[in-house]
């Protein structure tokens, strides 16, 4: 009984926490277009009150922050409607920001109290958006972020990086809540010039959680994807090329645009960011679908592979790789878990312990080509 009343009056908290403001949802935007599982939505031209927390640790208070302006702490003492969604431009050092209705401008809306507090007008754009539900975190976004970067690499469309995390009716809706992420994107596909820039090479060096860790920090880089390669079983598990039974290595498909970064200097990385002289092996990693092997698309491609081996073979290795070069053949995504591991799981054991070492070490060694 007594669990019973409970659950009755969190219900009821709920519904009047939920009730007790004005929320309005508003939709400023126009779907253009749908391609798989995102949307192309042209947004109208919007008016945000906002607040960029100082540091991580601030973060939680920006809600806060801006709420109070709409519940009244600003020159008028006036209670603004909440609109809905919140948005959280994660490119921003995530900014918190709230869309003011649509009968204010610049000129009507009251001004904050707290001058940390920014109003401005951001004009209509082009997006594309990709839906989740539930609560939503860094793990997740990430997750997200990363599946519609993948759609849109696809479809050659190009985008601002400048990703953005709606979260609808927060805080009010505590179930089956609804979020998105948008980006801003260039409707027109991108010219064959661009198209022909973006390449794919296959790298495997061991785990392929380190290989993602190190390449997702590379400057030019699109795309980081783990999964199988290099062996004759078609869609292989984990579990299978584990356990030796398909020929397959560990191995990420690295999607880079060749204007930025090129091949030699990502395979100058690959050699420097794990050891290519112990066969099958890396640490205490055994296994042949641990080797070390680079998967080529063709003749040119395997020509700049071979000659950045031999040069670094000469001055650092002492003669000593054995890295398998061979022609690729078909790359076979591995299970969800394992991608973005290092994104999702920095704090675990083989993170910290494994990865983290070795993206510092070679970061210090070769930091000219990695991101800040």
């Amino acid at each position: 009984m007594k669990i019973f009343t409970i659950i009755t009056l969190i219900i009821l908290l709920l519904f009047f926490t939920k009730n007790l403001f004005s929320v309005v949802e508003k939709e400023n935007y126009t779907i253009i277009k749908k391609i798989e599982d995102i949307e192309i939505r042209q947004y109208k031209s919007s008016i945000y009150a906002s607040y960029i927390p100082k540091n991580e640790k601030e973060r939680t208070n920006s809600f806060k922050k801006v709420a109070s302006f709409i519940f009244g702490d600003n020159t008028s003492s006036e209670k603004i409607s909440m609109t809905s969604p919140v948005v959280i431009k994660i490119h921003n050092d995530y900014e918190m920001a709230f869309l003011m209705p649509e009968q204010y401008s610049l000129e009507n809306l009251p001004k904050p109290v707290n001058k940390e507090i920014n109003i401005y007008t951001e004009p209509g754009s082009l997006k594309a958006c990709i839906k989740y539900s539930g609560y939503t975190n860094s793990s997740v976004e990430n997750r997200k972020i990363n599946e519609l970067k993948k759609i849109l690499l696809k479809y050659n469309y190009n985008h601002e990086n400048d990703f953005e995390v709606l979260v609808y009716n927060s805080p009010f809706d505590f179930l089956n809540r609804r979020n998105e992420i948008t980006v801003t994107i260039n409707m027109d596909i991108k010219s064959k010039e661009n198209i022909s820039s973006i390449k794919n090479i296959y790298f495997g060096g061991g785990c392929f959680w380190c290989t993602e860790a190190v390449f997702e920090q590379v400057k030019g880089v699109e795309i980081v994807a783990s999964g199988y390669s290099g062996g004759k079983i078609k869609n292989p598990s984990y579990k299978e090329v584990s356990k030796g039974l398909t020929s397959h290595a560990e191995v990420c498909k690295i999607s880079y645009d060749e204007n930025i970064i090129k091949l030699n200097e990502l395979v100058e990385i690959f050699f420097y960011y794990h050891d290519p002289t112990t066969l099958n092996r890396q640490g205490n990693d055994h296994g042949a679908h641990y080797r070390s092997i680079i998967l080529y698309n063709n003749d040119d491609e395997e020509n700049i592979i071979n000659t950045v081996k031999n040069k670094i073979n000469e001055e650092k290795y002492d003669g000593k790789i054995i890295t398998e070069i061979k022609e690729f053949s078909n790359f076979y995504y591995a299970e969800e878990l394992h991608q973005n591991y290092f994104k999702e799981n920095s704090s675990q054991p083989y993170c910290e312990i494994v990865i983290s070492p070795k993206v510092s070490k070679v970061r210090s060694e070769l930091n000219k080509y990695f991101k800040n």
